[in-house]
């Protein structure tokens, strides 16, 4: 076995010393940790302009802070990181940049390494599971946990009580609103009466939950003449793009920094039961079918829990079954009593954003 990966050059930067060093371990799988950790870190700059914020990712993760102008330092990790290795990464990249203060967003592996240093740590996160797990084991060397979401949804694990603190959910800002919808599908060029379908498979490629089979069996059965068919594919993009070359209706995109704009002209979606997108989808009122292998159970609970996503086992269904939910959920229609509705979308990051600052404000008085 090799000795421990050097840290890339890149890595070798330095906080401004005049500010307070805050490192952000932003977890580098799909888009669903940088995203919200953007709008944070947006809300906390305009609390303290003393605050230096460095970013530590990788993968797709890494991409996406990078493509929105943030500086990021990149691990150079897969997307399904060993936790070994990241243990060593982090504690290279924080030995050498010496923060006043570690966050992590699901990255556990930052907690304990932080602790190596003596340094205060906080964790974001919107689930817990068993304690003994190795991710629930890492929060008890977090001194505070920041819960993306409502107390009842999960127990809260032993290593963590008396710590943690509810603040919502946090969504980036949208321009796009549900009473946008008729203007989203004008400027997209659907009709009134078109059946939209968007598929949103997050960061499940098809190498590892295979359903794009299934997904256009399903829309070539789908019993609608004025329909279409938008597919987000991500890294499946040119596979995907392959495939359904010459089909009707059917656009395949690698990413759409205006997803709001397309959440707000469809009417209904498919996911990889990915509870981060179910909850904006929820917003707009698109009912979802959320395609399940059961790999993450924690999305699966959180797709059980919201009334208005139908959880399906990918592997039992065919290209009929899933044509029947896709019907049922275009003849339910757009939630009206849920869209727009709960918290507004700026409340979680803001109440992140404060009890960060009130970290900082406690560690800048000690």
């Amino acid at each position: 076995m090799g000795g421990a990966k050097a840290p890339p050059a890149k890595m070798k930067v330095e906080f401004d010393e005049s500010k307070f060093g805050l490192l952000l371990f932003s977890r580098g799988r799909g888009r669903g940790h940088a995203v919200p950790d953007m709008a944070i870190v947006e809300e906390l700059q305009k609390i303290r302009d003393d605050v230096e914020v460095r970013f530590v990712s990788y993968g797709t993760g890494a991409a996406t802070l990078a493509e929105r102008g943030y500086p990021v330092i990149d691990l150079g990790l897969p997307e399904a990181n060993p936790a070994l290795e990241t243990i060593v990464l982090a504690a290279q990249v924080i030995g050498s940049l010496e923060p006043h203060l570690v966050v992590a967003h699901e990255e556990f592996a930052a907690m304990p390494a932080a602790k190596i240093f003596g340094l205060p740590t906080v964790m974001i996160t919107d689930w817990f599971k068993e304690p003994n797990a190795y991710s629930m084991q890492t929060l008890g060397y977090a001194d505070e946990v920041i819960f993306l979401g409502e107390p009842g949804g999960f127990e809260e694990p032993g290593q963590a009580k008396g710590r943690v603190r509810y603040v919502g959910q946090v969504m980036c800002d949208f321009e796009y609103s549900p009473a946008d919808r008729a203007r989203a599908r004008e400027e997209l060029g659907f009709e009134e009466s078109a059946a939209v379908v968007l598929v949103l498979p997050g960061s499940w490629t098809e190498e590892k939950v295979p359903c794009c089979e299934l997904i256009l069996a399903a829309f070539d059965e789908l019993p609608r003449e004025n329909k279409a068919l938008i597919w987000i594919a991500g890294a499946d993009h040119e596979a995907i793009s392959r495939r359904t070359e010459g089909m009707a209706n059917v656009v395949v995109k690698e990413s759409d920094w205006q997803i709001d704009r397309l959440m707000a002209a469809s009417d209904a979606a498919i996911t990889k039961s990915t509870r981060k997108t179910a909850s904006e989808l929820a917003y707009f009122g698109v009912p979802l079918i959320a395609l399940t292998h059961g790999l993450n159970p924690i999305d699966d609970q959180a797709m059980r829990n919201r009334p208005s996503a139908h959880l399906m086992p990918a592997g039992e269904a065919d290209g009929q079954a899933l044509a029947r939910e896709i019907e049922k959920a275009l003849e339910q229609g757009i939630s009206r009593e849920t869209a727009g509705s709960g918290q507004p979308l700026r409340s979680g990051r803001r109440q992140a954003a404060e009890l960060l600052a009130q970290q900082i404000a406690n560690l800048n008085a000690s």
